[in-house]
């Protein structure tokens, strides 16, 4: 039949065909929309302020901030030997600051904590230095403090504890030196070519005719074992002081203390930098020696050097360390006696702050808390050692 098309495999049923005419009209043009531009826009700002940020924690300032660090019990740190220690009645505890990189991100909430502060890097490195070597004299000192500490504490035990100059501690090296890629600090230097170097003078006498560019061997040890060591192959070299040229190793140095201890006695700390624990560590061996009623029931805190004459020396970050005390719900302070008011600025009325500045004034003080003081009262013994101390400019300090 002319006209006449197979049906379609899409065909619309009847009631489709009448609710949708074949032929209705074509719709109108489409009106183009206007493109919403400002979602686009406020992503971008936020993008790139996301960028500034992330950025802005990588700027290092010239600045260290110090904040409150912890306040934690000496007791559980020491090492005495088996029979001679005793179970600590209370708690004694050393305080510590946190020291870190101020950066362009951090710098403003370092700003508005007011217990932060900020200070320029060079309060902390020596001219010449570097971070790493602060840091690792941070690790020295703290070597230091817990060496004399044992031998403070045993002396005022009653035991004799004589003293020897141990080496020649080096304590920086000088870029452009022989030193400054072979030795490190705490190194101690025990002899250069086979002469015995047991302090800074002797190491000064051992370089007399040396020429730069001359090798010399140093036996080098370290704080804690400074006849253990190895041997170290260094250049000398040329360096002018006061218009005139002198044959140098390149190190900054200072006599190393050597102890001769009646038994071991050690302080089991890593994680903490500088001489600030010396009192805390000084006490805690005595209480644990003489019964551990030192601190008569009472959580103490103490902060401050130690001397090698049992002097208490200045420490800093007193008002974060005070902050860190309190949150550990210390009762009583023992600070340097020069830096006390700065602990009463940030103490409560349930701390009680004290200023000493020696040993015995701290023990006095413990005593009056109720404290048991028993044999820590009586002090050096007489007689050849048992009372010699480092001396001369090159000695290692026992402060800030």
């Amino acid at each position: 039949m002319a006209g006449w098309e197979p049906p379609r495999a899409d065909t619309m049923t009847t009631s489709e065909q009448t609710l949708q005419p074949p032929f209705a009209e074509p719709p109108g043009p489409v009106q183009p929309t206007r493109r919403k531009r400002w979602p686009y826009v406020t992503g971008g700002i936020l993008g790139l302020v996301l960028v500034f940020v992330i950025v802005s924690f990588q700027i290092n300032l010239n600045d260290f901030a110090v904040i409150p660090g912890q306040a934690q019990a000496v007791g559980p740190l020491l090492s005495v030997p088996s029979g001679l220690g005793h179970p600590i009645n209370g708690q004694l505890l050393l305080t510590d600051v946190g020291v870190g990189d101020v950066t362009l991100g951090n710098w403003l909430y370092y700003k508005l904590d007011s217990n932060a502060q900020l200070y320029p890097k060079s309060d902390f490195i020596a001219t010449g230095s570097t971070e790493q070597e602060y840091d690792q004299q941070g690790v020295v000192e703290m070597d230091e403090s817990q060496l004399t500490a044992a031998a403070v504490a045993l002396r005022q035990l009653g035991y004799s504890v004589p003293y020897h100059d141990a080496g020649v501690l080096v304590w920086q090296t000088a870029q452009g030196t022989g030193a400054y890629n072979t030795l490190q600090v705490g190194d101690v230097i025990t002899s250069l070519d086979s002469i015995p170097t047991p302090n800074a003078d002797a190491l000064a006498k051992a370089m007399v005719g040396r020429k730069p560019g001359q090798h010399v061997t140093l036996e080098v040890g370290t704080v804690d074992q400074p006849t253990k060591g190895h041997a170290v192959n260094v250049t000398l070299t040329s360096q002018k002081q006061n218009g005139k040229n002198y044959t140098v190793i390149g190190i900054q140095i200072f006599t190393q203390p050597g102890w001769d201890y009646p038994f071991h006695v050690s302080v089991n700390l890593n994680n903490i930098g500088g001489p600030s624990a010396g009192l805390a560590f000084t006490l805690g061996i005595i209480d644990s020696l003489t019964g551990g009623n030192l601190t008569g029931g009472r959580t103490i805190s103490a902060t401050g050097t130690i001397c090698a004459n049992g002097t208490v020396g200045q420490v800093g970050g007193v008002p974060q360390k005070t902050v860190a005390v309190e949150n550990a719900h210390a009762s009583v302070f023992l600070v340097p006696n020069a830096e006390e008011s700065q602990a009463q600025g940030k103490a409560t009325s349930s701390l009680h702050v004290f200023g000493v500045t020696t040993l015995e004034q701290a023990l006095q003080d413990l005593k009056g808390l109720g404290g048991k003081l028993g044999a820590a009262l009586k002090g050096p013994p007489a007689g050849p050692g048992g009372h010699s101390l480092p001396t001369g400019d090159a000695a290692f300090p026992c402060g800030y």
